[in-house]
């Protein structure tokens, strides 16, 4: 036989071998997705069109009004097949909305296969393989292991002379610096401390009241009553609110679309960040109500929303924040659903647990214990209020199919709710007054008619705004979780169960029913999932909580790579005092003012910044922290300080976001008349107009979030400060403050301003240069009917401008 028969009749027989095999097997796992993507929105959770609910294989089975829908064995007698194949269903009126398109041709094949193999569900998967990342649970990163409380290292004699002022923490870091025979740089002169500590914590400079005070206090314990009274200061949640916001995301507007939608509730989040700090709230209950608010509490038949409920539930919007553009139906498909819930895996990853989760989005993480089976595991604890195939839309719906799933509750505290029910009676009575006005004219009198029309609706336009809260709640009724292949929804894979990381646990376990969440119609699944995150022994919560507040304090992070403490980030340069810090923590009850106040005690944070040729050969990153890193202001703390020494900063606290200026050509700044206006955090932060003074130093746009802000040195900032109109205002503003408050005498003018933006005495030296500089300004302005003024809002204005402004010691 030639070599070209033999070939013919291998392929003949492959061919026949291949045609006697038998069809694969297609199981509910393959067609359930299916249906979620073209059926649920009708036949789901929301809506159960004709009593038919089409998410599981016994809610399949069962059918609905019309009886049963699938006929195992039988596909073309199958009611679903027959409304799909006539072009019924999804009805074509509704097609576009909310990404409900027509069953493709693939699919509706894989149905009629499913259906004609007996309508069967797909056999559990086969558990990974030994070699899968997840498995390597002995070679785990270093941040996967729980924290250890380490001895701090006994102190050699180099160090003797500070012994005085030592805490635990200096410990660890002169135990390092001594391995280069260096110590600490001196210690910085109270001034230095008093202006250091006061923007660290509050995010604004000391007065002039406060800097004598400290000066005058020469008693044991000055320093630690100082930082004390900075963390009762109700600007200290302002400050630190802000920071934590960062983390969040927020925004008061959804951003994604050019629409931008503003979001008229987000500012309750802030304001509950605010004051969480302020009461030094312990950080595992901060985490589990905003992970889990809503199940800590059985609000829905509470009989008075108390403020402890009201507070759990405002909390929730920590996972609303992400930017989120599916408001409108063409951008309201389930790709773009899966992206707002990838945003916050990615807010929740990267600012919690110091992991990039989302690598694990569309394949194994390619260097973290984390696999596909993980990341779709953490999707589903959430599923049972971030449901791609159950969506609640950020804003209403101009159609009534979609009112029924915002994501607003509408809950209020006694007051506001009695507030906004008198205000609707008042509101009635009015509205009931004009419809009887019109039910009294006669059907002649048509101008009067279309006249009254008109003012009813004008009137209905200006309906008191029911109290409501941004939150996200758990509706217990989560669809089945999928792995999508590669990340695309429409290649599913096998079915997850809710749970964490397997390199947390032993082996993967059910997450349902963990915890027993307050009310009913709940999963748990979040609360089980915070309670796991703020566990004293978890490897990850304390330590990437610490290490972002001791990289505020220190400028860099024991691990500099605050969002990754995974085996890409950057190792952590103190690991023992990095896990020291964590068990100290956890251990005096998650108290973050404690903490502050553990941190800014130690000789560390009291060294001066002056760097020698030795520090700089030795330690050149500063890595060791054998000196004070110098800082410049954040954009926060320019905008807010610049109005505090102008006398122009109001104090008051929460509420709706201040209204901002847009200018044709850009410029965004705070709307007011006399410069005068409230702190940055207070300000509209709209996430296509920010103020531009915040985006010009540096203020991030959230999207999703901001883990670690990155200082920058451009042109544009000298320049803001320079020309802007506003700066020039409130210069003008400082000058008329220090001519009011040191009147007459131009020295004492000169002294004050430095003591009110520098925090300092001036040298003589500075005294002499300031009042040449005024005087020669006063002398090329004899003409002016204010040269005097004129001049001091230049010199004030130089000030502002000054490096000594700008930097902190």
């Amino acid at each position: 036989m030639s070599s070209i028969a033999k070939l013919f009749l291998c392929a003949l027989a492959a061919t026949s071998l291949h045609a006697e095999s038998p069809p694969r097997t297609i199981g509910d796992a393959e067609v359930i997705p299916i249906l979620l993507r073209r059926c649920a929105n009708c036949h789901g959770g929301e809506y159960q069109e004709a009593g038919l609910d089409l998410r599981t294989l016994a809610s399949i089975l069962k059918g609905g009004k019309s009886g049963a829908v699938v006929k195992a064995g039988s596909p073309d007698a199958s009611l679903i097949v027959k409304k799909i194949e006539a072009d019924k269903m999804p009805p074509r009126d509704i097609r576009g909305r909310a990404g409900i398109e027509k069953v493709t041709e693939g699919e509706l094949e894989t149905i009629r296969r499913w259906i004609a193999q007996g309508a069967k569900p797909t056999p559990r998967g086969t558990p990974p393989a030994p070699d899968s990342v997840a498995s390597k649970t002995t070679d785990l990163p270093w941040s996967f292991t729980p924290p250890k409380r380490p001895t701090p290292p006994i102190l050699d004699s180099l160090n003797t002379h500070l012994s005085s002022s030592l805490n635990p923490i200096d410990a660890f870091l002169l135990h390092k610096l001594a391995e280069k025979n260096l110590s600490y740089s001196p210690k910085a002169d109270r001034l230095t401390l008093l202006r250091r500590a006061t923007f660290d914590l509050t995010g604004l400079p000391p007065t002039p009241e406060e800097m004598e005070a400290f000066l005058a206090d020469a008693t044991p314990g000055s320093y630690e009553r100082l930082i004390d009274r900075l963390l009762d200061s109700p600007r200290y949640g302002e400050r630190w609110g802000r920071i934590w916001l960062d983390l969040a995301g927020y925004a008061d507007s959804e951003g994604k679309r050019h629409a931008d939608m503003i979001r008229p509730y987000a500012w309750k989040y802030r304001d509950y960040v605010i004051r969480a700090f302020n009461e030094d709230k312990p950080f595992d209950r901060f985490l589990t109500e905003q992970i889990a608010g809503d199940e800590l509490h059985d609000y829905a038949n509470a009989k008075q929303i108390t403020p402890r409920i009201h507070d759990a539930l405002v909390a929730t919007g920590f996972l609303r924040m992400a930017p989120d553009g599916t408001t409108a139906n063409p951008v309201n498909r389930v790709e773009d659903r899966l992206e707002v819930i990838s945003d916050e895996l990615d807010i929740l990853g990267r600012g919690l647990l110091g992991l990039t989760l989302n690598c694990a989005r569309c394949h194994d993480h390619k260097y973290d214990p984390l696999t596909m089976e993980d990341y779709y595991g953490l999707t589903a604890i959430f599923k049972g209020a971030y449901d791609e195939y159950d969506w609640m839309t950020p804003q209403k719906f101009n159609n009534q199919w979609e009112k029924m799933k915002q994501r607003h509750l509408p809950v209020a505290l006694p007051e506001e709710q009695a507030a906004w029910e008198t205000e609707m009676a008042v509101f009635n009575a009015g509205l009931k007054k004009l419809k009887d006005q019109l039910a009294n004219l006669d059907k002649k009198q048509k101008n009067e008619i279309n006249t009254l029309k008109k003012k009813i609706r004008s009137f209905e336009a200006n309906k008191p705004t029911q109290p409501m809260i941004r939150a996200l709640w758990d509706r217990g009724r989560p669809t089945d979780t999928y792995i999508y292949k590669r990340g695309d929804h429409l290649l599913t894979g096998d079915k997850v169960l809710p749970g964490i990381p397997v390199a947390f646990k032993p082996a993967r376990i059910p997450f349902d029913n963990e915890a027993r969440p307050a009310g009913r119609n709940k999963t748990g699944r979040r609360l089980a999932f915070a309670r796991w995150l703020t566990d004293k022994r978890h490897p990850l919560t304390a330590r990437v909580f610490v290490n972002r507040v001791w990289h505020r304090h220190f400028g860099r992070g024991i691990v500099p790579s605050l969002d990754n403490f995974g085996t890409t980030g950057t190792p952590p340069s103190h690991p023992e005092l990095l896990d020291w810090l964590a068990v100290e923590f956890t251990g005096q009850g998650w108290s973050v003012k404690t903490l502050h106040r553990l941190i800014m005690t130690s000789a560390a944070y009291r060294q001066s910044s002056v760097v020698t040729d030795e520090r700089a050969q030795l330690d050149p990153g500063n890595i060791l922290l054998s000196r004070m890193p110098l800082r410049r202001m954040d954009a926060e703390e320019v905008h807010d300080s610049v109005l505090q020494i102008a006398g122009a900063l109001k104090t008051g606290q929460f509420g709706s976001p201040d209204p901002v200026t847009v200018r044709n050509d850009g410029y965004v700044s705070a709307k007011t008349d006399d410069g005068s206006a409230r702190r940055s955090v207070y300000l509209r932060h709209r996430r296509k107009e920010m103020p531009t003074i915040l985006e010009t130093f540096d203020l991030p746009q959230m999207n999703p979030n901001c883990a670690e802000r990155k200082p920058s040195t451009i042109v544009t900032q000298p320049l803001h400060l320079l020309n802007d109109g506003v700066i020039h205002q409130l210069a003008g503003k400082f000058a008329e403050r220090i001519a009011r408050e040191a009147e007459g005498d131009l020295t004492d003018q000169i002294r004050l301003a430095y003591r009110i933006a520098l925090t300092r005495e001036p040298s003589e030296a500075e005294v002499q240069s300031a009042q040449e500089f005024i005087r020669t300004l006063e002398a090329g302005w004899k003409s002016d009917k204010t040269p005097r003024e004129r001049a001091l809002t230049d010199f004030c204005h130089a000030l502002i401008n000054s490096a000594a402004f700008l930097y902190i010691d």
